[in-house]
C-alpha cells in the first residue's frame, strides 16, 4: 500500500506506511486512518498529532508536544504569594524540555521564558559546599533526612544540632553559609559561575525579585538567627541571608533547567560545553538528597509515582534526573499545595510512566532481604507492664528476635533469611518476621519458610509472622493447610506482644495471674513508699471497676485524675479521621499508671482508654490531690517525684528502643 502526504495540493513525499512508521521510530502497531482534506488523502497515526509535513520529527518531540497540549489549559494551582514579586508571573506560561546526557534537547511551549530559580538552587549550592568542605564536614552541619514538613518550616534535628536536609530553607541557609570566598561579592560570583557552568551559558539575577525576597524574608531570618543561636551557622548571618536570597533570584529558563539536570545525569559535566560543574564524587550525594527530599513534603509520593531525583522551586520550575541518560526541566508558575508546579508534576508523572523512567522500574533480587533486626526486651510492644512482668521481660526478652523484611521473597532472598535465622537461633526462642515491606513472595520462598517453621518447632522454637500482604498470607495458609493462623498476626505490635506474653509466662508464671488484684503498695509509682505513707495516701484514692469494653477515659473528657491499673488490662486508642478506624497507641497491664500528663497540662483528654478485660483502677482525682497537698505536703511531694521517675523511666526506655532500631 502506498500513500501520499499532501499539503495544499503540493506533492511532498510518497512512502509506504511501514517505511514511514519505521522512519519515525514507531515500534508499536499504530492504527492508520485516512482523512479527506480536499487536496488528497493523508493517513495519520491514531493518537498522535503529526508534525508539519515533509519533516521527520522524533517521537519524543511529538510526545512532549502532546503533553503540552494536554495540560496547557489546566489552570489548577496558584501563584507563589509569600514573595510579592512572584505574583507578577504569567499563569499561562508553560514549557517542557528534555535534555539527553550527550547534549541533545527536545523542547516545547515556553521553554525560553526566564523566571527565578528559587529552591532549585539548593542542590547546586549544596554540591558547591561539598566541594568546599567535603562530604563528612558538610554532613556535620546539614543532615540528609526527609522532614515531611513544608519547605519553610522551622524544624531542626535537635539530636544532631543541624537542619534535617539541604532541600528545605533551614538546610539551604546553612549550606549557603558554608560557601567560601572573600566577602559577599566573591562568594556570590562563585555561586553564579557554578550555576552558569551547569546551564552552559552566563546567567544573571532578577534584581526586583532579589529585593522582594530580601524585604519580605522574615521567616528565613528567624531560621538563620535560630541556627546562629544554636551554633549551626556562624556570622556574618546577614551576608549569608543575602547570598541565599540572591541565589534564589537567579534567572533561568526551562531549557536551562533541563541542561542543569543533564549535567547531573552526565556525572557533573555539561554535555554541550564539556565544562565540569561539580566533582564526580559529589554527584551521587546531590542526587541522593534530591531523591529523598527534593520535592518537600511530596517527596515520598514523588518517588512512588515518578521515581527520579528531582527538585522544585516556587518560581514554577522542576528539574528531574535519570542518571546516565537525561534530565528534564519544566516551567509553569501555578503551584499546588506543596509548593510544587502543578503542571510540572503531571508532566513528569506521564513522562515516567510512558517511558518507564522510574529508577526502580526493574526486577531484581535485593542484596539483603533483612532491613534490620532487633531483640525483644530492648524493643518492646506498646503494652506497658508492671514491675514484675517487666523484670521477667528484661531478663528473658532476648529470646525474641524480630526481622524487618523488605523487597520480594524469592528463593534467593528466602535462603538469605533462613541462613540468618539459623545463625541467630542459639539465643532465640521466638522468631518474628515483619512483612510490612514485603512486595511479594513466590511459592519456592514460602516452601522454604514452611520447612524452617518445622525445623524451629523441632527445637521447641516458634516462627511468628506479622503484617504480611494479603495475598502472601493467603498463600502461606494454603501451603500450611490452614494451620498456624494463630501465629499469623495482622500487625507487628500484636505479634510482639504475643511473644512477650509467652516469654513472661515461661520465666515467671505467677507474674500474669489473671484475677489478682494488686494492692495499692504494688503500684509501680508507689513502690518504695512505707506502709505508713500508703496508709496516709489510701483515703485520698477511690476504687473504680469497669466491664470489658467499657471506657475508662473518653477522648474529650476533662483531664482531672490519675489512674492506677490494679487488675485487668486496658488500651489507648484514637479514632481516625474517617470516624470508623481506631489505632492503638499503647496498652496497660496491672501496676501501671496512666493519665499522668493531666497533672501537668490539664485540658482535655486526647485519646480513649478502654478496658480490654474486666478491670479495676485506683483513681486519684485533682480535688483529692489538692487536699493531700494541703494536709500532707511531704507525701504530696513524694507522689510528684514518683510520677517524675515514671516519666523518666518511660523516656529512657523509648530512647533505648530508638538506639536499638538505628
Amino acid at each position: 500500500m502506498f500513500w501520499r502526504i499532501s499539503n495544499g495540493g503540493a506533492k511532498l513525499e510518497t512512502k509506504t506506511v511501514q517505511e514511514t512508521k519505521a522512519a519515525a521510530g514507531f515500534g508499536a502497531p499504530y492504527i492508520v486512518r485516512t482523512l479527506e482534506n480536499g487536496a488528497g488523502h493523508a493517513p495519520i497515526l491514531e493518537g498522535m498529532k503529526l508534525p508539519t509535513p515533509n519533516t521527520l520529527t522524533s517521537p519524543i518531540d511529538v510526545w512532549l508536544r502532546n503533553l503540552h497540549e494536554k495540560y496547557r489549559n489546566n489552570m489548577h494551582g496558584h501563584l507563589a504569594s509569600y514573595i510579592p514579586e512572584l505574583t507578577k508571573a504569567d499563569a499561562k506560561h508553560f514549557g517542557i524540555v528534555l535534555a539527553a546526557a550527550d547534549g541533545k534537547s527536545y523542547a516545547t511551549g515556553d521553554s525560553e521564558v526566564l523566571f527565578t530559580i528559587q529552591s532549585i538552587s539548593k542542590p547546586l549550592v549544596y554540591g558547591l559546599a561539598l566541594e568546599d568542605h567535603g562530604s563528612e564536614a558538610v554532613l556535620k552541619r546539614v543532615g540528609v533526612e526527609p522532614t515531611g514538613e513544608a519547605f519553610n518550616s522551622i524544624v531542626m534535628d535537635e539530636l544532631n544540632n543541624r537542619p534535617f536536609n539541604p532541600m528545605v530553607n533551614a538546610g539551604a541557609i546553612a549550606t549557603t553559609a558554608l560557601i567560601r570566598g572573600n566577602g559577599f561579592e566573591d562568594r556570590f560570583k562563585r555561586i553564579l559561575d557554578m550555576f552558569s557552568r551547569y546551564a552552559g551559558r552566563q546567567l544573571t539575577v532578577d534584581e526586583s525579585v532579589f529585593a522582594s525576597e530580601r524585604a519580605t524574608g522574615h521567616r528565613n531570618r528567624a531560621i538563620a538567627y535560630l541556627q546562629l543561636n544554636s551554633g549551626m551557622i556562624e556570622e556574618p548571618v546577614s551576608e549569608h541571608l543575602d547570598l541565599y536570597f540572591r541565589q534564589c533570584a537567579i534567572l533561568v529558563s526551562a531549557r536551562d533547567l533541563a541542561m542543569m539536570a543533564a549535567t547531573l545525569a552526565n556525572n557533573g559535566v555539561n554535555p554541550v560545553t564539556h565544562e565540569r560543574a561539580i566533582a564526580p564524587e559529589h554527584v551521587k550525594t546531590v542526587l541522593s538528597v534530591m531523591a529523598s527530599c527534593g520535592m518537600y513534603d511530596y517527596s515520598g509520593e514523588w518517588v512512588y509515582r515518578v521515581g527520579l531525583p528531582a527538585k522544585s522551586g516556587v518560581g514554577g520550575g522542576i528539574i528531574a534526573v535519570l542518571p546516565g541518560q537525561f534530565g528534564v526541566g519544566t516551567f509553569s508558575p501555578l503551584l499546588d499545595d506543596h509548593g510544587n508546579s502543578h503542571r510540572g508534576i503531571e508532566v513528569c508523572k506521564e513522562l515516567s510512566q510512558r517511558f518507564h523512567l522510574h529508577v526502580y522500574d526493574m526486577h531484581f533480587v535485593a542484596d539483603n532481604i533483612v532491613r534490620r533486626s532487633y531483640r525483644g526486651g530492648g524493643v518492646t510492644s506498646k503494652r506497658l507492664r508492671g514491675a514484675r512482668e517487666r523484670k521477667a521481660l528484661d531478663s528473658h526478652g532476648h529470646q525474641i528476635i524480630a526481622y524487618e523484611l523488605q523487597g520480594g521473597l524469592y528463593f534467593a532472598t528466602a535462603e538469605q533469611l533462613v541462613r540468618r535465622i539459623v545463625e541467630d537461633s542459639p539465643q532465640s526462642k521466638y522468631v518474628l518476621l515483619d512483612g510490612r515491606r514485603i512486595s511479594r513472595a513466590d511459592q519456592s520462598a514460602l516452601m522454604l519458610l514452611r520447612d524452617l517453621k518445622l525445623a524451629l518447632a523441632h527445637e521447641s522454637k516458634v516462627l511468628v509472622l506479622a503484617a504480611l500482604p494479603e495475598q502472601v498470607q493467603s498463600d502461606w495458609l494454603k501451603l500450611n493447610s490452614g494451620a498456624g493462623l494463630e501465629l499469623c498476626f495482622g500487625d507487628v505490635d500484636a505479634a510482639l506482644e504475643y511473644c512477650e506474653t509467652k516469654v513472661i509466662l515461661t520465666a515467671d508464671p505467677g507474674a500474669m495471674a489473671a484475677d489478682a488484684l494488686l494492692p495499692l503498695a504494688d503500684m509501680d509509682i508507689l513502690r518504695g513508699f512505707s506502709a505508713d505513707e500508703i496508709g496516709k495516701l489510701a483515703p485520698y484514692i477511690q476504687t473504680s471497676s469497669y466491664d470489658a469494653g467499657a471506657f475508662i477515659i473518653r477522648e474529650g473528657d476533662a483531664a482531672d485524675r490519675l489512674y492506677l491499673l490494679a487488675s485487668g488490662s486496658a488500651s489507648v486508642d484514637i479514632v481516625l479521621d474517617d470516624a470508623k478506624s481506631r489505632v492503638r497507641l499503647a496498652a496497660f497491664r496491672p501496676g501501671v499508671a496512666f493519665g499522668e500528663f493531666a497533672l501537668f497540662d490539664g485540658g482535655r483528654r486526647v485519646a480513649n482508654v478502654v478496658a480490654e478485660t474486666a478491670a479495676v483502677c485506683y483513681v486519684l482525682d485533682f480535688a483529692n490531690l489538692e487536699r493531700l497537698e494541703a494536709t500532707e505536703p511531704k507525701l504530696y511531694r513524694r507522689v510528684l517525684f514518683a510520677l517524675g521517675r515514671l516519666l523518666t523511666d518511660r523516656l529512657r526506655r523509648v530512647t533505648a528502643e530508638v538506639r536499638a532500631l538505628t
